[in-house]
């Protein structure tokens, strides 16, 4: 009978310790599973680029349409991300520094852009306005209903015209004080 007694005291001492490691097993899977998205995020997670890195290559001395709408892609992004996302205060979206020799007109553009950043605020009217440059009017949301995206979108636009608009002004100042110059593209 004893014999009988051990055999079954094993039999529940081996279950045991398969339970046990089963869960241990589960809890390591668990935290190696963490760990494995924790460092597959950190490898493909998109850092934010400054407004002003030090990375890009320098911006043109003298204005011109091509080089104003990178700044937008790369300074106006940054500042959306700052502005929406991150809700960054004014002042430190504004304390980005600029690299040296940065251009006057990038300096102007880039301190304008930032200050229309916080002030702005979308408005149904150009929600139609967005809506009707990509296409479709169909299911528009309010101003007030707007999505980050959707926001930093319709302001992005915004600040593209500028490029177009500061073209126009730079050729019609030209005109007045009868330099010989033209727009560049």
């Amino acid at each position: 009978m004893f014999p009988r007694i051990r055999k079954m005291q094993a039999a529940t001492q081996t279950m045991a310790s398969r339970e046990h490691l089963s869960k241990r097993a589960r809890r390591l899977t668990r935290n190696a599973g963490t760990v494995l998205v924790f460092l597959l995020g950190a490898c493909f997670t998109h850092l934010p680029r400054g407004a002003f890195a030090h990375e890009y290559a320098p911006p043109v001395s003298e204005f011109n349409t091509a080089a104003c709408y990178g700044l937008v892609a790369e300074a106006g992004r940054a500042i959306a991300w700052a502005r929406w996302e991150q809700r960054l205060p004014l002042e430190k979206t504004r304390s980005a520094p600029f690299r040296a020799n940065t251009p006057a007109w990038v300096i102007d553009l880039v301190q304008g852009w930032v200050d229309d950043a916080y002030v702005w605020r979308a408005s149904n009217e150009q929600i139609q306005q967005w809506a009707a440059e990509l296409g479709s009017v169909d299911s528009l949301p309010s101003a007030d209903a707007l999505s980050v995206h959707e926001t930093i979108a319709i302001w992005m636009r915004r600040i593209g015209r500028q490029c177009n608009e500061r073209n126009v002004h730079a050729a019609a100042s030209a005109q007045l004080i009868g330099a010989d110059i033209s727009p560049r593209r």
